[in-house]
């Protein structure tokens, strides 16, 4: 895992705020699901056919640093956030446009978050300044949104989180409670905000705690390796499936509401990691003279990736088999745990794949960010055949 160093001066206080003034969400029955699914062929193995791959060879148009966040447009096109670029793909892989255009004017920006497309526009978040920007899918300019603050804070850290309409859902947080000078867990909070698209007014909504390993560094500030985080993905429009625990949960949220809609969860036997690497035991920054390394954990988080399409959530767990890949559960939106399968990709796409933020489901298709040994990327689309 990456580690991330943070000074404490430029954080923002945007925890003590958030948790004072938003009430928890009133907890519920979580549904108890048994081990095994309803499906009769449940446990079956699928290998999806790779239907195109997209790469940076002998072109000019765009070059791939570190390729991340695809998110698929309902014609099926590709949004995808790569290094001072905003590419946009056919669905047949052909490159479209680069929406970044560097500055602070209107539809410039200096630093980007997350670029959501929609059926009528794609719309960028610019980190600096700090604001929406709203483009067609021929890449004109149309308008923008500004951001403001939380009462009584400054400028959150804040990624966009989930577009509905013309309501935007961010989530933020805040900064490791950098404390003591030996390593510990620690909670790591994420709020999720709502912009008044016409005042520009930020609302925190529902806290979703997280686990952090972290560590003070002598005079101020740390190093930290983030042990689960608020992973969610867009259902049914109006919803997040999301998990935020390393255990098996999986919650509805619908931010329109601040509301809980359901949590559910199955039977799951847990698996241990893998033991880390020696790079890994190094460790990855030096406070005080010595290495700060992630730690040795009883288990990995069961759930690694969520997917949706349709009705169903697709979890991606930790469960691997050399011979038949990794392990993905299917529930529907009641929380019944319907199907499983094991889906079998190629190891640079199984990677991704357990990695948030790398890869989208669009229907019967299944695009991935893959990173070959070579340390060049690709863009991989495969049929899912399910």
């Amino acid at each position: 895992m990456r580690v991330m160093r943070r000074v404490l001066g430029t954080l923002i206080g945007l925890l003590a705020i958030v948790l004072s003034a938003t009430p928890r969400l009133p907890s519920q029955a979580v549904i108890e699901n048994p081990a095994k699914p309803k499906a009769a062929n449940a446990g079956r193995v699928v290998t999806p056919t790779e239907v195109l791959a997209i790469s940076d060879e002998g072109t000019s148009e765009f070059y791939f640093y570190w390729p991340r966040d695809p998110r698929t447009a309902p014609d099926g096109s590709l949004l995808l956030s790569d290094k001072d670029q905003i590419l946009l793909f056919g669905p047949d892989g052909k490159f479209r446009r680069n929406f970044f255009k560097k500055g602070q004017g209107p539809g410039e920006v200096t630093y980007f978050g997350v670029c959501w497309p929609t059926d009528k526009n794609v719309i960028v978040q610019s980190v600096y300044p700090n604001k929406l920007i709203l483009y067609d899918h021929a890449g004109k300019y149309e308008r923008e949104i500004r951001m403001g603050t939380l009462p009584g804070t400054r400028r959150p850290q804040a990624l966009l989180l989930l577009v509905r309409g013309d309501e935007y859902f961010f989530r933020a947080w805040d900064s490791p409670p950098f404390e003591k000078e030996e390593p510990e867990f620690a909670d790591m909070p994420r709020t999720v905000l709502a912009l008044n698209a016409a005042t520009g007014e930020l609302k925190a909504l529902a806290t979703f705690s997280t686990k952090a390993y972290i560590q003070a560094a002598p005079g101020g500030g740390g190093a930290h390796y983030p042990i689960t985080d608020l992973n969610a993905v867009k259902f049914k429009e109006k919803y997040l499936a999301l998990t935020h625990t390393e255990d098996y949960l999986i919650k509805i949220y619908e931010p329109g509401a601040d509301r809980i809609v359901r949590e559910f969860k199955r039977a799951y036997e847990r698996v241990k990691p893998e033991p880390l690497t020696e790079e890994q035991k190094k460790g990855g920054a030096m406070i005080g003279n010595k290495p700060f390394r992630p730690p040795e954990m009883k288990y990995q988080n069961d759930i690694r990736n969520l997917l949706a399409r349709g009705d169903d959530i697709w979890a991606v767990t930790s469960t691997k088999d050399g011979a038949k890949g990794v392990l993905v559960d299917v529930f529907d939106g009641e929380g019944v745990y319907r199907d499983c399968f094991w889906l079998k990709l190629p190891e640079a796409a199984s990677k991704s794949l357990l990695a948030p933020g790398q890869c989208a489901l669009d229907g019967e298709f299944l695009w991935v960010v893959e990173k070959s040994e070579d340390e060049t990327y690709a863009i991989k689309k495969y049929r899912v055949g399910i």
